[in-house]
């Protein structure tokens, strides 16, 4: 799916939305996620072709997987957290919005700790 159609389908979803939310707002915030969830398969698509190019940059340039692959996940935790916190706030629940952000932030960071260490090991052996 293209940029176009993404956002020709984000429309169309906040337009539907505006006139659910005047005749049955209990179901509106449905609307918002069914639209979303639409967006997000037609993205998971073209992220596996941006995979396997990746993985080809990756053997080009002599990088470990392994960080790359970290990297990747947390960018990852990232989108999907920012399009959480999203929804939540734009249906009034601020503070799931910040809970879901300190959870997507805690989960990042876990996820890249042995990189850190990797890192850290590096930088002290360097000046010894």
């Amino acid at each position: 799916m293209d940029v176009v159609k993404v956002a020709a389908a984000g429309l169309l979803t906040a337009m539907l939305y505006a006139l659910v939310r005047q005749l049955k707002p209990e179901i509106a915030p449905l609307v918002i996620l069914g639209g979303a969830a639409v967006i997000l398969v037609s993205v998971a698509e073209k992220f596996i072709g941006v995979s396997s190019t990746v993985d080809s940059m990756m053997e080009l340039a002599g990088l470990e997987k392994e960080n790359v692959s970290i990297l990747i996940r947390c960018l990852g935790i990232c989108v999907i957290t920012q399009f959480a916190a999203d929804i939540c706030y734009d249906n009034s629940s601020s503070s799931i919005a910040a809970a879901v952000e300190l959870a997507g932030r805690v989960g990042a960071i876990t996820l890249a700790l042995p990189m850190l260490q990797a890192v850290a090991k590096l930088a002290l052996g360097l000046m010894k």
